[in-house]
């Protein structure tokens, strides 16, 4: 028999985690860490024996679908770990970023060392369209999820009682058209999907008009010989707001306005996607193979030393700067804001989804006080937001994700809040009748 669990990202949109059991063979998809108003779901027990678990296949790099590994090989985890080599890759740099950030904290979750120890047992890569054998009549396959450079949606298939199945675990999916990463990859067969529903109730602004509306708003504030901030994510939001600063860049619009990128991060997930030219969508593959870099411009600074980030705010005049932590959790975007915030003429430019009960989605829900360690400062700068940048797909493109795939008898919603999932359930039910399903935690549902 099989049965599928969650414990994490079911009901809410970080802590992924997913327990596949077939026979006595159990595989947890993804393990990563619960943010924002979750933080604290991190430090209770994972809900089922770790030293049961068979296999760990993750689908991609990103911290609520990763940033938990350490923590389950801390409690005993010491089997196999399945990605593809960009994700692993990503995965070495995100961890061991996390472990600084979290030994800074009161009780941290792991240290370096249970990381290095969790990324031992990385080495089994499979890359998109490719199969392997888990166990005699278990069989994984990977496809281009079209979220992240080297992202994968999953598919399992298995035997039960002289009867062949399948299952797709989403992960996270792309929007159609992206600015640097090529696009999903869509299955055509499966019994039964697991999908995320991050906006499930909406439709995307058009990227055009996003890209447009990024670079009139960058502009805006430097006509004014004032500041950007922008509280970037490390991993591809970044990379994106370089791409599209090198187009601004070569257009002449810049003037030579200094742009810092002021994450060490950042600059090292920068070096890594570079590695990983056939992961991007033919735009950017046809620059790399002329021998330019969709990452470096004229105007571009690299600030990796903490003493070349104070130094930025010596720097008079209009400039971009380019920070972490994309939720104003950590990093040095934080120093940024107590400095630049005060100013009506900047801008904190926000271009990624913030979780509730961080201090990005406060200042975003206009918040005007900023509460450092020792001072609160007010907040006059122009807060903004862009919305089209988003890595998940719309509702529009989970709908198209399931209507390329035949047979199914289940679709099980995962990675949303409660209004989203349930918007979603009532558009999809209203082609696959009854065959839609909202996943609870720790829900043990029969396949």
């Amino acid at each position: 028999m099989a049965f599928y669990s969650s414990y994490g990202g079911a009901g809410e949109v970080t802590g992924s985690c997913h327990l596949l059991e077939i026979g006595h063979i159990k595989i947890l998809i993804d393990c990563g860490l619960f943010q924002g108003q979750e933080e604290e779901l991190n430090y209770k027990e994972f809900g089922f024996n770790v030293n049961e678990i068979n296999y760990l296949i993750v689908t991609h790099a990103h911290l609520d679908h990763i940033g938990r590994i350490p923590l389950l090989v801390k409690e005993g985890y010491d089997k196999r770990i399945i990605c593809t080599k960009a994700t692993y890759d990503i995965t070495k740099l995100m961890l061991k970023n996390a472990a600084g950030i979290l030994s800074e904290k009161e009780k941290p979750l792991y240290t370096y060392e249970n990381v290095e120890a969790a990324l031992s047992l990385f080495g089994t890569f499979l890359e998109y369209n490719e199969s392997i054998e888990l166990e005699e009549g278990i069989t994984v396959s990977f496809k281009n999820a079209g979220h992240i450079l080297g992202s994968a949606t999953v598919k399992i298939e298995y035997s039960e009682d002289e009867m062949n199945k399948s299952i797709i675990f989403s992960g996270d999916i792309g929007q159609s058209s992206r600015i640097i990463t090529s696009q999903i990859d869509y299955w055509e067969q499966s019994n039964y999907v697991v999908m995320e529903s991050t906006y499930g109730d909406r439709l995307h602004p058009s990227l055009d008009i996003s890209m447009k509306d990024f670079k009139r708003k960058v502009l805006e504030t430097l006509e004014k010989r004032a500041v950007v901030v922008l509280p970037s994510f490390a991993l591809e939001r970044t990379q994106e707001i370089l791409f599209l600063l090198k187009q601004m860049s070569e257009e002449g619009l810049l003037k030579n306005t200094p742009v810092y990128l002021d994450s060490p991060l950042a600059i090292n997930v920068t070096k890594t996607f570079i590695k990983y030219p056939d992961l991007f969508n033919e735009e950017i593959q046809q620059m790399i193979k002329s021998g330019r870099n969709p990452f470096v411009f004229d105007e571009l600074k690299h600030t990796y030393t903490k003493e070349e980030s104070m130094q930025i705010n010596e720097t008079t005049g209009s400039k971009i700067i380019i920070a972490g932590s994309g939720m104003c959790e950590g990093g040095r975007v934080k120093f940024h804001l107590a400095r630049y915030v005060q100013n009506e003429n900047n801008m904190v430019l926000f271009i990624g989804y913030q979780v509730k009960g961080t201090l990005g989605r406060s200042i975003l829900d206009g918040n005007k006080e900023l509460k450092m360690e020792h001072s609160n400062i007010n907040i006059k700068a122009n807060i903004s937001y862009v919305e089209g940048f988003s890595a998940h797909a719309d509702q529009k493109n989970l709908t198209h994700f399931i209507q390329n795939i035949k047979d199914i008898y289940c679709i099980y919603l995962i990675h949303g809040d409660p209004t989203r999932l349930a918007t979603l359930k009532k558009r999809l039910s209203t082609k696959l009748k009854d065959k839609v399903h909202i996943v609870k935690m720790k829900e043990k549902i029969y396949i």
